[in-house]
């Protein structure tokens, strides 16, 4: 939780922020097998962060009664399986508050859902023609307006009065609907996590530039593991790595 949120709660009457319709909005970091060392343990430091300021927050404004996810599809058992498999961190924050009486609510539209992740993987497919990467630009922005429109109409619909939801979300900027208050959850934690990618991806960077310099001196790689990074043509690949 921020500063300003933590401020927001304190300043206001309990009994408004009791009887208003929240969102308490927690930023999706998805887990990452295969990260380079130290990443798994800033992950579980995250989680456990936001665990800490959720518990806090709805002490001061009401306990979660609803769950909303965006990426999982469908509702109740369904959506807690999808998330139990895709992130481990998410879920336990989720499955404590389903086992206190939360209801895991269904938040995406399966099929437009479907064309969002369908027509954006159309887009980074390399196109060559404009028209054709023209007409599935206009395909992936109405699919997009659509989804939005319809996220926000199951938070408007699905939250009623005094309840709590709980909202897992890859973009912290998200409209929430009018008449329901929006705190942000985001610890120290995540601004660390954010730095230690930038830092591996810079040393990951210098480490590529390296290998192509010996490359083009014509000295041989630095190590083993350098030489099994490059292709067969023997340009080194790119290796950046996002969580």
């Amino acid at each position: 939780m921020t500063a300003e949120d933590l401020g927001s709660v304190g300043n206001t009457p309990a009994g408004d922020i009791l009887t208003s319709r929240k969102v308490y909005m927690v930023t999706m970091v998805q887990p990452s097998p295969g990260a380079p060392d130290g990443f798994e343990e800033k992950y579980k430091a995250y989680w456990q962060a936001v665990e800490q300021h959720l518990s806090q927050l709805e002490a001061k404004a009401g306990v979660v009664t609803r769950v909303f996810a965006e990426g999982v599809v469908g509702r109740g058992d369904d959506a807690m399986l999808m998330i139990q498999q895709s992130n481990p961190g998410a879920y336990n924050l989720a499955r404590q508050r389903v086992s206190a009486g939360a209801v895991f609510e269904e938040f995406e539209d399966t099929d437009l859902f479907g064309q969002v992740i369908d027509w954006g993987r159309c887009l980074q497919s390399g196109l060559i023609n404009r028209t054709v990467a023209d007409e599935i630009q206009a395909k992936y922005t109405e699919a997009a307006d659509k989804r939005i429109e319809h996220l926000q109409t199951r938070l408007a619909e699905g939250i009623l009065e005094s309840e709590a939801a709980l909202l897992f979300s890859g973009d912290p900027n998200i409209v929430i609907p009018e008449g329901v208050e929006k705190f942000v959850i985001s610890p120290p934690e995540l601004d660390e996590l954010e730095r230690w990618v930038q830092q591996a991806n810079e040393a990951i960077r210098q480490q590529m530039a390296e290998e192509q310099a010996r490359a083009a001196a014509g000295q041989p790689p630095a190590g083993p593991q350098a030489a099994n990074d490059q292709n067969a043509d023997g340009d080194a690949g790119s290796k950046l790595w996002t969580p």
